[in-house]
């Protein structure tokens, strides 16, 4: 059985844009996993909803709304969920007709108004049935949207580092996950880069912002008790076992080494 469930299905041989175009099908994944495996042909798969990690030749990649796969024919790919929320792939079965395009798997992210546009699409493409020839031009702008080429993002001059970008976030009590969602990334890709960049990753970054505002407080409020409220504790006791993790010394010794 399947390890996920057709909501649109739609076999079409149309030879255009240098493809030859054999499926294109809209996939509510039933499964937490799918293997590993590989076609004869290639695929380009878009996750619309959800979220996951898309293996690729062994390598596991985060799929959340938006991530597009192009993945050439005889390269294993295979699916992991992490989250509650079964994702809907679009796939697109495909071969190509040009012996010079590239046969490395390619990853990118599509954005809001790109998915928005294909979903405008896709609402004006019959779900069963042998498509007509007025549909034609909706699919082939579906196929334009995942497979054409995309122009280049404007590359600032001075490229905003992670810290910058996670630092405003971190301030929160919310769980690192939604932290790097909000991000834009997958919480392990996210302490990743955060570790390339700074030494430190997501919970590490935060336990020193933390201090830092503690510390700050420690210097200005009139009382321990004070200072952990300043610094977002609610409770004296616990703030003192934690600073004491974080610097070897309690909050009293911090204030008599000043």
């Amino acid at each position: 059985m399947p390890s996920w469930s057709p909501i649109l299905v739609q076999k079409i041989e149309i030879h255009a844009l240098g493809f030859v175009l054999r499926k294109l099908q809209l996939n509510r994944h039933r499964d937490s996993e799918v293997a590993p495996h590989a076609h004869a042909y290639s695929q380009a798969i878009l996750y619309l909803s959800g979220e996951g990690q898309q293996s690729v030749n062994g390598q596991a990649r985060p799929a959340r709304t938006g991530d597009l796969f192009v993945i050439p024919a005889g390269i294993a790919h295979g699916y992991t969920a992490t989250g509650p929320r079964r994702p809907v792939c679009l796939v697109l079965d495909y071969a190509s007709t040009d012996a010079s395009r590239t046969r490395r798997a390619l990853h990118r992210r599509l954005g809001p108004a790109t998915l928005n546009e294909l979903s405008h699409l896709l609402a004006k493409v019959p779900q069963k049935g042998r498509p007509t020839l007025a549909d034609y031009s909706n699919i082939l702008a579906v196929v334009a949207r995942l497979l054409g080429p995309t122009r280049p993002a404007a590359t600032p001059a001075t490229a905003v580092p992670i810290l910058e970008k996670v630092r405003p976030l971190l301030g929160a009590t919310q769980p690192l996950a939604a932290v790097a969602r909000q991000a834009g990334y997958h919480r392990d890709h996210l302490t990743r880069k955060l570790k390339r960049e700074t030494g430190f990753g997501l919970q590490a970054t935060r336990n020193r912002m933390r201090l830092e505002a503690a510390q700050a407080a420690l210097r200005q409020a009139p009382s321990v008790a004070e200072a952990s409220a300043r610094a977002g504790f609610d409770d004296p006791n616990y703030f003192t076992r934690w600073f004491r993790r974080q610097t070897g010394q309690t909050p009293s010794a911090f204030l008599r080494s000043l």
